[in-house]
């Protein structure tokens, strides 16, 4: 299994709408790609709750979580019709788009547990 984490700085007026568009438009077509098996997206904290427990406050206000079930198959999406047609709608909400992509050597699914 592999995740790319993909980092968005996004206007706070344009928050929601970046919201909506993962919902609306990326995912549906995240999951007609062969290998896909999940994604999370995950908002920032406000720096004043960042600083009461001592956290960073990164230039980024949004990071997306791709998982996949190998790089090839993330590549495939990369480079397949949805991605072309869903990404343009990311890109107008972001400011700035960094991403790293990691091979997952563990999960705790704790969660998955109950």
């Amino acid at each position: 299994m592999i995740r790319l984490q993909i980092f968005f700085a996004v206007d706070d007026g344009d928050g929601a709408a970046f919201e909506r568009m993962y919902h609306d438009v990326y995912v549906p077509a995240l999951r007609r790609q062969q290998g896909y098996l999940g994604s999370s997206l995950l908002r920032r904290y406000p720096a004043h709750v960042l600083e009461e427990f001592g956290g960073t406050v990164v230039p980024y206000t949004y990071q997306l979580e791709l998982d996949f079930d190998s790089e090839e198959n993330r590549r495939l999406w990369a480079q397949s019709r949805d991605h072309a047609d869903a990404w343009p709608d990311v890109l107008a909400l972001a400011t700035s788009v960094q991403s790293c992509g990691y091979d997952v050597a563990a999960i705790d699914a704790a969660h998955d547990a109950a």
